[in-house]
């Protein structure tokens, strides 16, 4: 039987749409996953067009190098949570799984429970269906905009039929969640798609993802404090409330069967 504590659980953030917020999702959640929930993890930003992933991780290093009292601050900051900043790689959607796995059996000393894969925006299809049938679980934002939605339920009643049909698939579930959700309006696109979703027999979470300005808020604007999106730290768990991010974090928590730990517990 292998041992799942050397054979991570690969975690993809897709969507069919530009603009539903997969990436900016997928750098908030792995921040809480890792920093908060004490999960180890590394993450292959596989959407080379944009690189956002990586590209925050690097404008966010030129911050903490450019100002002495970030880099203090920084430095306390990862001295107190007693490890270092997860690792982040850059790769093509074709040699993505194979570039992790050569990340995971190149680093002795670590035990990843996880490896979030964010994938690209604009794939090709063929592309795009082969790097999702290798993951074993697949988040995917929907936003409410018909057509956004058309495409993205097309995307996953596509890979549940075939990651069924095929045995050799690594695909467990594909999981849907509503985001950038208008708190002040009910919206009946929401209630007669989460009816065609079930219908579907396709997996969609409870809850809400709130739109709110505070997602975009990043480190050289905010300083650490009011920062929200980062590849350095979750975001504060006041500014977090009402988001719902949290009750997504459990979600996922629970549903790959993650084990996490205090944020001051030991291995």
């Amino acid at each position: 039987m292998e041992n799942k504590e050397q054979c991570p659980l690969f975690l993809g953030f897709s969507s069919q749409k530009g603009g539903v917020g997969k990436s900016t999702l997928a750098e908030i959640v792995s921040s809480i996953l890792y920093y908060e929930q004490g999960i180890n993890l590394f993450v292959m930003d596989c959407d080379l067009s944009q690189d956002s992933f990586y590209k925050l991780r690097e404008r966010e290093k030129s911050i903490v190098q450019e100002s002495e009292e970030l880099s203090k601050s920084m430095q306390e900051y990862f001295h107190h949570l007693g490890k270092k900043a997860y690792r982040i790689y850059k790769s093509a959607p074709k040699e993505a799984v194979r570039t992790a796995r050569s990340k995971i059996d190149g680093i002795s000393n670590e035990k990843y429970q996880l490896v979030i894969f964010d994938f690209p925006g604009h794939a090709g299809t063929t592309e795009l269906m082969e790097l999702s049938l290798q993951m074993d679980y697949i988040l995917s934002p929907i936003e409410v905009d018909i057509q956004s939605l058309v495409s993205c339920l097309a995307y996953a009643k596509t890979i549940t039929e075939i990651g069924v049909s095929m045995s050799d698939s690594r695909i467990k579930d594909i999981i849907l969640f509503w985001n950038k959700v208008d708190r002040r309006v009910r919206n009946i696109i929401i209630d007669e798609y989460t009816k065609l979703i079930h219908e579907y027999e396709l997996t969609l979470l409870p809850g809400y993802v709130y739109a709110t300005h505070r997602f975009s808020h990043e480190l050289s604007t905010y300083g650490l404090r009011g920062v929200f999106r980062s590849t350095y730290q979750p975001p504060a768990r006041g500014l977090r409330t009402g988001t719902g991010l949290d009750e997504l974090v459990n979600e996922i928590i629970q549903r790959l069967k993650l084990k996490t730990k205090t944020e001051n517990g030991n291995d």
